[in-house]
């Protein structure tokens, strides 16, 4: 059970770069490298909107509540691949747990 990391380029023309990495026990971890502001969630409290060509990652104090704790955009064909890589965690960590 090994954490994915993954480097994305945020749209809007800046060049900032999303450091994101993916832990299995259920938590995600995200750094706008130019920036240095780094973000933790629990896959519960994400969830993606999808806009067009883009897709903000959303960070909810808890999971369907309205306070919004954080937000990044990111393209919509990067935002699908992090949503499979959060389901392949939730399913390889689920996996390890029934094999205990």
């Amino acid at each position: 059970m090994l954490a994915e990391h993954r480097q994305y380029l945020m749209p809007g023309g800046k060049g900032y770069h999303l450091d994101v990495k993916v832990i299995p026990t259920g938590f995600l971890e995200v750094e706008i490298m130019e920036e240095h502001d780094k973000f933790q969630a629990e896959f519960e409290e994400l969830s993606f909107l999808s806009n067009g060509k883009r897709t903000e990652l959303v960070c909810r104090n808890q999971a369907g509540g309205e306070c919004v704790r954080w937000q990044v955009d990111m393209t919509s064909d990067d935002a699908r691949e992090l949503a499979k890589l959060i389901e392949l965690a939730e399913d390889e960590f689920e996996l390890l747990m029934r094999d205990l």
